[in-house]
């Protein structure tokens, strides 16, 4: 039974030893491949015989195939618009496929680092024969790559099959953040962030046709709003402030304020928060306009009724002198 226990320790010793985990220098998974879902999170394009571009970045591993590659019409897949990291302590690029592997291939990097903007080879099958389902490779010089060129060659009989594309840069993402959903979307994460860069999104709403459609209550402390321009025009000079007999006629006609949506307009299309806010301070601000102007009539009122009883003191003081003469 000891020795059982003993060759039973012994074997699961092995076993951890033997285990290799991700690190920076050596990563075992594609945990940290940026090129998940790059047909919506970069620029992907491509030249010669056509493939399913989204189906070589989604991770699912389905193979596509190419007829008619050839060295005069080779497939080119060109990806723009990649993370600006450098590559520091390694990076890994290649390609995967089940079936009818390329045997002539070349993959390129565009680097950027400090200003050099070079396209450099990573790795070079174009004038000799690979022979694998699998191709991967550390990029011989460290930058900073923002493009990625893919361009095959030849396969077996001039079809190529491919199931993905890779960049494997530990230190450029999260693990699997670019599968957070579907290949569809464009969710990313940028240290505590998480952001998305295309499309709409729905809570409570199949459809959305906004950045973001909610179909319920949003509940928050502030909501703040940007606005394109603000009513203080009302106060300069020549703002033409209609009158109030304007203003009883338009109400009369059309049923509410000018330049403010009917009820009708407002159930149908709802309002923005930031313009019906403008609006409405314009017509506060219209409103103290004419707060004032009434304030100044009803002071300029009282002076007159003021005026008024001197004028009709003096009369009746008068009256009063007028009627002691008449009785002299």
């Amino acid at each position: 039974m000891k020795k059982i226990l003993a060759l039973l320790a012994l074997l699961v010793c092995q076993i951890i030893n033997c285990q290799t985990f991700s690190t920076n220098l050596t990563p075992v998974g594609w945990e940290h491949n940026i090129l998940f879902n790059s047909v919506t999170r970069y620029t992907v394009t491509q030249e010669g015989p056509a493939i399913n571009l989204p189906g070589l970045f989604d991770g699912s591993m389905n193979p596509y195939y190419m007829a008619g590659v050839t060295p005069a019409t080779p497939k080119v897949i060109l990806i723009e618009g990649l993370s600006g990291y450098h590559t520091q302590s390694g990076a890994w690029v290649g390609w995967t496929t089940r079936y009818l592997p390329a045997s002539r291939f070349k993959i390129e990097g565009y680097d950027t680092y400090n200003g050099v903007n070079v396209w450099r080879v990573i790795a070079d099958y174009s004038n000799v024969d690979y022979g694998n389902y699998n191709f991967s490779v550390k990029i011989p010089v460290g930058g900073v790559y923002s493009k990625l060129k893919f361009t095959f060659y030849n396969g077996q009989g001039g079809n190529v099959g491919l199931s993905e594309l890779f960049f494997i840069h530990p230190e450029a993402t999260s693990p699997y953040s670019g599968l957070l959903t579907q290949s569809a979307t464009n969710w990313q994460n940028s240290g505590t962030n998480l952001s998305y860069n295309l499309g709409n999104v729905g809570i409570g709403i199949n459809s959305p046709q906004n950045k973001l459609d909610v179909n319920g209550t949003i509940h928050a402390k502030e909501v703040k709003v940007d606005v394109t321009g603000w009513p203080d025009y009302v106060f300069k000079n020549n703002y033409n402030l209609p009158t109030l007999e304007e203003v009883e006629k338009h109400i009369k006609e059309k049923g509410h304020l000018e330049n403010i949506p009917n009820e009708e307009e407002a159930l149908e299309n709802g309002i923005s928060l930031g313009e019906m806010n403008a609006k409405l301070l314009q017509k506060i601000e219209e409103l103290t306009l004419y707060i004032i102007k009434q304030n100044k009539e009803i002071d300029l009122l009282k002076k007159q009724e003021k005026n008024n009883d001197l004028i009709s003191l003096q009369i009746q003081e008068l009256q009063n002198e007028i009627h002691k003469l008449k009785t002299k």
